[in-house]
């Protein structure tokens, strides 16, 4: 009878296998664990600054609300007194330019009432805001174009012309060779036209002979 061989028993050659396995094991689940760990810390950390940081923010805006309370008064009183010294320096050049006009025609009567040529004689004046015309009678060309510069001197003139010159109709004006010409000559004023318009100043002026 044939006896039956057993097999020998089954054993593990390399035995630090299995050790190096659990110990691989081991250190992942620590780097796992330490990983989220440092991960909760962050987010720890994370929130408690943005806490810290919203609740100073918080704060500083609270300060800031206060002073402009506090400054809610003052601002206002500058304000108004900004808008009152704008609205009176408007009303000022507004009047500046409103009395511009009247001024020229100040102006222009001072220096026809120091005119001393008994060459020309102004008999009409009409004044409007820019424009001013003049009717005067004269003894010739020469002393009309000299009267006209030197009322073009005046300060504020800004250009001037004579529109027309011819022989009086006047029978008595034609025989009298102080007056044989009549000049319509005009003044033009420096200045900006406003919206109120002046009214046109038309007077008669007499003047005799000097």
């Amino acid at each position: 009878m044939t006896a039956a061989r057993s097999s020998p028993p089954g054993f593990n050659l390399l035995p630090h296998r299995q050790r190096d396995a659990r110990l691989a094991r081991r250190r992942r689940y620590i780097e796992w664990t330490g990983a989220a760990l440092c991960g909760c810390v962050a987010v720890a950390l994370l929130t408690t600054w943005q806490a810290f940081e919203r609740s100073r923010l918080d704060s500083e805006r609270s300060a800031v609300g206060r002073e402009l309370a506090a400054l809610a008064s003052p601002l206002a009183e500058h304000g108004r007194l900004t808008e009152e010294a704008r609205n009176e320096r408007l009303q000022n050049e507004r009047a500046a330019a409103l009395s511009e006009p009247l001024v020229h025609l100040l102006d222009l009567l001072d220096a026809l009432s120091q005119e001393s040529s008994a060459s020309v004689v102004v008999r009409q004046l009409r004044h409007r805001e820019r424009d001013t015309e003049l009717l005067a009678a004269s003894s010739d060309h020469a002393a009309s174009a000299a009267w006209l510069n030197r009322l073009a001197a005046l300060k504020g003139v800004k250009d001037s012309d004579l529109g027309d010159v011819h022989r009086a109709t006047n029978v008595k004006d034609a025989t009298d060779p102080a007056t044989a010409f009549e000049v319509t000559a005009h003044l033009r004023w420096d200045g900006v036209p406003v919206k109120s318009k002046v009214p046109a100043v038309s007077s008669p002026i007499t003047r005799g002979k000097k």
